[in-house]
């Protein structure tokens, strides 16, 4: 792959906070058969309605978990946690977010879950760091495309314009920690993503410290 491609995300990571690469991208790093995988145990996870999210944002969703992140980051024994950390951490999907924060340091999945949001639901606006303030990025991996509206909007630093990622199967979205964002309302359909948050930090979580 071009270094070119690779300067472009750079650039458009950097100016707006957020990147998304359609899944059939050659810059995607998540392959067929690990995002049949990764929406199976995605679809059988346990689910908890949430109203309120991490951040104290007001929510409405259905979300699973795999790896928490209250006091420090712990994986959730059921029989897919493993199996969908094992995927997150294949050198292709790592070696991505490295380029994209342009750094060699290793990384660590801090939380990771899947939200389900459902007709007339949402994300409400929020900043991630306010879950954990070493968090560098939230990445976003779309399970399906059977619905409308449930836009990821990236409020910018000045809070004076936005931009919006409409996500298709497959897409990745990389988004820095720092730009508050939401998902707007979803019209119709469920939208239903697995979220997973990085940091250079896999000790405790400094919000309660």
């Amino acid at each position: 792959m071009t270094s070119e491609a690779y300067s472009s995300l750079i650039k458009n990571y950097k100016q707006k906070g957020t990147i998304m690469v359609p899944f059939k991208s050659k810059l995607n790093p998540i392959s067929e058969e690990d995002f049949l995988n990764l929406k199976n145990y995605c679809t059988k996870v346990k689910k908890e309605f949430i109203k309120i999210g991490d951040a104290g944002e007001k929510n409405h969703l259905l979300v699973g978990r795999f790896i928490t992140d209250k006091k420090k980051p712990e994986v959730v024994k059921n029989k897919y946690s493993k199996k969908v950390i094992s995927i997150l951490k294949k050198k292709k999907i790592t070696d991505l977010i490295k380029k994209i924060l342009k750094t060699k340091k290793k990384l660590f999945l801090r939380r990771v879950q899947f939200n389900e949001i459902g007709k007339n639901c949402f994300v409400g606006r929020h900043l991630d760091i306010d879950s954990n303030p070493n968090y560098l990025v939230a990445c976003v991996i779309q399970l399906g495309s059977n619905f409308k509206g449930g836009v990821y909007r990236v409020y910018q630093k000045n809070n004076k314009k936005y931009y919006d990622y409409a996500p298709s199967k497959g897409s990745l979205i990389i988004s820095n920690c720092l730009y508050p964002h939401e998902v707007t309302k979803v019209k119709s359909g469920k939208r239903g993503s697995l979220v997973f948050f990085i940091s250079y930090d896999k000790g405790l979580n400094k919000r309660h410290h």
